[in-house]
């Protein structure tokens, strides 16, 4: 039985490109996903292959990332000798859910080219004889 699953969370690291023991190159990260209620946080290592290796690698630490895939849970001991859970999602699809950022134009200074031309004073002449 394969379970599937749609993940959603924040890459707590850079994702990093592996190779396989079969030679197979894949990407690996792992989300923090913070539950709702609580504020506690589970994460899951994700692993992309493929065109979906790409996508992933192009994100960042602080990343949202939504991940769609079939998903392993495996019991540990972790070095405290407490019993954990590893999660692992091989993902088929991935979204990042922040934007790149957009290229920003730089503004000109007031008298650029292309800038329209100062508006004139209305023709009045304050060349007066009025002592200030």
């Amino acid at each position: 039985m394969t379970a599937f699953a749609l993940v959603t969370g924040t890459l707590f690291r850079e994702p990093k490109r592996k190779v396989s023991k079969a030679g197979k190159a894949y990407a690996a990260a792992t989300l923090k996903v913070v539950a709702a209620a609580d504020g506690s946080a589970d994460f899951w290592s994700v692993l992309a292959f493929g065109q979906m290796q790409d996508e992933m690698l192009r994100l960042g630490a602080g990343d949202k990332l939504s991940a769609q895939g079939a998903f392993k849970v495996e019991p540990y001991v972790a070095r405290d000798g407490a019993t954990k859970i590893s999660r692992t999602l091989f993902a088929d699809a991935l979204v990042a859910l922040r934007p790149p950022p957009r290229e920003r134009r730089p503004r000109g200074p007031p008298d650029a080219p292309n800038a329209p031309p100062p508006p004139e004073h209305g023709g009045r002449d304050f060349d007066d004889e009025i002592p200030l």
